[in-house]
């Protein structure tokens, strides 16, 4: 069972009325149960804007005489701003054969709303410190 909740009230009815029925006959079955709560992630309108912004950039940049592909801008803005928020940075590593060096680290699908509003904003501040027109 996923129950998305977005406001006190309709959160307290829903788990109320459908979480606690279900929870409750599946304990008195003597099933165990686990409950996770987490943060809902990215929307995807919120994937498409981001993705979009980071096209424009690519391509505004491309224009400057940039040889970075779409993806690669992408990965080098969420380091960007993951440091830019302190948030937990990516790592590198030597590659399992030890000649070349593998990013490991932040990925947008991870992403929950609220970080990915924070990276939206990041982008337009970033652009538009750059010039850039998104």
């Amino acid at each position: 069972m996923k129950v998305t909740v977005w406001e006190p009230v309709q959160a307290h009815k829903e788990i109320m009325t459908v979480v606690w029925p279900m929870l409750k006959s599946m304990l008195m079955a003597g099933h165990k149960m686990t409950i996770e709560i987490k943060q809902s992630k990215r929307s995807v309108e919120q994937n498409a804007m981001f993705h979009s912004m980071i096209d424009k950039i690519s391509k505004q940049m491309a224009a400057a005489g940039s040889t970075w592909t779409a993806d690669d801008w992408k990965r080098l803005l969420i380091d960007q701003w993951a440091h830019d928020t302190n948030r937990k940075i990516g790592k590198v590593c030597p590659s399992l054969d030890g000649e070349r060096i593998v990013q490991l680290g932040l990925q947008s699908h991870k992403f929950t709303t609220a970080e990915s509003s924070e990276f939206i904003e990041f982008l337009y501040a970033w652009a538009a410190n750059k010039g850039l027109i998104l």
